[in-house]
Parts: C-alpha cells; sequence; structure tokens
C-alpha cells in the first residue's frame, strides 16, 4: 500500500468513526504516520481527500461486484439484490458507516444515485418475468427495502439480519 492509499485508508476509518467535521488532517496523518503536509500534496485539502474516498470506494464496489447479478435469472437477481446491503457491508464496514453519515454530501449521495442507477431496471424486467402485475412498483417498493437494510447495516449491528433476508426473499417467486 503506497502512501496515498494508507492516508486514504486511515482518514476513512476515523471518517466512519468521528465523522467527517470532527475529524482533522492532523490526526488523520497521525493515525497514518505520515506528515500532514503529505496529505495536502496528495489531496489538497480535507474535502478532496474526502472526495477521493467516496469515488475510489465506489470504484473498487463496482469492480468486486461485476457478475454478482445474473440478469438471465429473475429470481436469483432478486434474491441477490436482496443480499446485496448485507454482502458488501461485510465487506466494507467502515466505508459504509461513513457513507450513511455523509447523506448531505452531494459527492456521496451522487455516487450512490450511480450506483443503485441500475438496479431498479433490473427489478422491473426480472419482476416481468416472474409474471407480477405491476413490476415496476415491485421493484420500487424492494428498492425502498434495500435502502433501508443498508442504513441499519451501517450504523447497527445485526445478528439476526440473515434470518430476515430470508423472510424477505419468501415473499418473491413466479406469479401464477
Amino acid at each position: 500500500m503506497n502512501r496515498k492509499q494508507l492516508i486514504a485508508q486511515a482518514a476513512l476509518q476515523l471518517f466512519a468513526e468521528r465523522g467527517f467535521e470532527n475529524t482533522s488532517t492532523a490526526l488523520i496523518a497521525k493515525a497514518a504516520e505520515v506528515s500532514e503536509a503529505l496529505i495536502f500534496k496528495h489531496f489538497g485539502n480535507k474535502d478532496h481527500l474526502l472526495d477521493y474516498i467516496i469515488r475510489s470506494g465506489y470504484k473498487r464496489i463496482i469492480e468486486q461486484g461485476r457478475g454478482r447479478l445474473p440478469e438471465n435469472a429473475p429470481l436469483e437477481l432478486i434474491y441477490r439484490i436482496i443480499d446485496l446491503p448485507y454482502t458488501l457491508v461485510q465487506e466494507e464496514p467502515a466505508f459504509w458507516k461513513l457513507q450513511n453519515r455523509l447523506v448531505d454530501v452531494a459527492v456521496a449521495r451522487t455516487q450512490h444515485e450511480r450506483f443503485l442507477q441500475p438496479l431498479p431496471v433490473l427489478l422491473t424486467t426480472a419482476f416481468q418475468q416472474l409474471g407480477y402485475q405491476q413490476p415496476d412498483k415491485e421493484a420500487r417498493l424492494l428498492m425502498l427495502l434495500v435502502e433501508v437494510l443498508w442504513k441499519s447495516l451501517a450504523t447497527q449491528d445485526h445478528a439476526d439480519i440473515p434470518e430476515m433476508l430470508a423472510f424477505i426473499k419468501t415473499k418473491y417467486g413466479p406469479q401464477a
């Protein structure tokens, strides 16, 4: 890991735990064991550092997730989208905790919306293939549920989430 990545990793952990406003560049420098000047050299300021963390976090998550959502198996796609918040928060808890803290920060909101953008279309198609009467509304409802799961997982430890995910999956299947 190079120094820029080390700084970003230390900042991610601190921002997630303490909040962006409550984390100074001096504290980041201490945690990363670098000079504060090096932070400014790599990022210019704390806002640019946050922007880098968010953008690189979503880039990393998208790259890791390629092929995770099978478009040719509608029920499997729905189940994987239901599992998505749990899976991603398990893989990168600090990133999602930070993302949850940044709901009012434009770059965080924009990146999250861009990340989620293909999901409603995929879900609508899956619900159509399964014979649902109102596939677009089913997709919107499931996306609302996914967002709530994300927020809950990012802010609390829920040992019962796998059980809840299994219960949610029982609500979906081919329609007669």
